[in-house]
């Protein structure tokens, strides 16, 4: 997938989308209220359909994907600014909803189960508590939504000049720093083919942009009166937490489960803010069991 173009890697947020999309999305595309949206799919079975966090896109799932995909006919969705789906410069819970409400309706997808990591769980959440009969069950995985502080190293990115430099800086120094402090607990668990295939999206023109516009919006962590409505809800909730996730401490994952009385909570030992990419197996053996009951 990470193969370089004319004999060297582009630099970062350089290619045009079609063009990159074109030569490396391995997925279909899909235009959903004139954006391009690009998803795989996969399995037969009840849909369930995986929504990826912040600095991601759907190749977040790919160690899961196979296991899922022997129950289930599985969606990888790549958001809008993520992936090879459109950059968008407004990011916001609203216009994700807006995404993923268009895509069930093209696909024709009645109702499905929904996992979400990180923005992709608050992305679950809001959309919960706006659709509750389209969806089944709810798997909330190291989930955004209730008040987090951000460390002094995310806020650098939120100051506008300094993000863009630092985005722009060549090499992989600044992401495999981003995915060491903020999303793994072991940084062997990504080898440098994972590394490109995870970030191999972000050559696309327009990317630092919106995530930085997703940085700065500052959206991702209001959602505590939606998490109050989703307990009000009749709806399957698994929490799956990696133990030492420093990004959004497992204290908050403790605190939704609290909020959600009937909830269940799964503590990944040895993973941090990826769990299912970290710990793959004990990742599965939760979620394929919960899905199916």
């Amino acid at each position: 997938m990470a193969e370089s173009v004319s004999g060297s890697t582009p630099s970062w947020d350089s290619q045009s989308l079609d063009a990159w999309t074109a030569r490396y999305a391995s997925g279909q595309l899909i235009g959903l209220n004139g954006r391009q949206t690009h998803y795989l799919v996969k399995g037969t079975g009840k849909p369930v359909i995986l929504l990826h966090g912040f600095f991601f896109d759907g190749t977040l799932w790919c160690r899961n994907l196979d296991a899922l995909a022997q129950s289930f006919t599985v969606y990888v969705l790549d958001l809008w600014g993520f992936g090879y789906s459109e950059r968008i410069t407004e990011p916001s819970y609203e216009a994700y909803v807006e995404q993923l409400a268009a895509f069930m309706q093209a696909l024709d997808i009645e109702k499905a189960s929904l996992i979400g990591q990180s923005l992709g769980g608050g992305l679950a959440i809001q959309f919960s508590v706006q659709f509750p009969g389209k969806v089944d069950k709810l798997v909330l995985v190291d989930s955004a939504g209730l008040p987090n502080p951000e460390p002094f190293s995310a806020r650098l990115f939120k100051i506008r000049g300094v993000g863009e430099r630092l985005m722009a800086i060549p090499g992989n120094a600044i992401r495999s720093r981003m995915l060491r402090d903020f999303f793994l607990y072991r940084a062997e668990t990504v080898s440098p083919d994972l590394f490109r295939r995870l970030t191999w999206f972000q050559r696309i023109a327009g990317t630092s942009a919106s995530a930085l516009a997703l940085m700065r919006c500052g959206f991702a962590d209001k959602l505590e009166a939606a998490v109050q409505r989703l307990a009000a809800l009749d709806l399957p909730v698994l929490l799956v937490w990696g133990a030492q996730d420093r990004a959004i401490p497992l204290a908050l994952g403790q605190r939704m489960h609290h909020m959600l009385p009937s909830s269940r909570l799964a503590i990944i030992a040895d993973a941090g803010h990826v769990p299912n990419l970290e710990q793959p197996d004990d990742f599965n053996s939760q979620v394929v069991p919960f899905l199916r009951g």
